[in-house]
């Protein structure tokens, strides 16, 4: 993971979270992979990072940058 990157990745306990890179635990946790987006998205925007998506096993699906 890059310093400069939001990820929206599944949970291992169900749902999908929003992490930072090189951050310990996630910034949230949400039911759906719709919700987490649109909050990484808001967040990435924020903070000017780029977010990446993932697939429900885990895999890169999606990068978006914050322009």
């Amino acid at each position: 993971m890059h310093p400069s990157t939001h990820h929206v990745m599944p949970n291992d306990k169900g749902g999908w979270s929003v992490r930072k890179s090189g951050a310990a635990r996630a910034s949230r946790h949400f039911a759906t992979k719709k919700e987490a987006k649109a909050f990484g998205r808001r967040v990435s925007f924020n903070q000017q990072t780029v977010l990446i998506i993932h697939h429900k096993d885990g895999t890169p699906q999606s990068s978006e940058d914050p322009k």
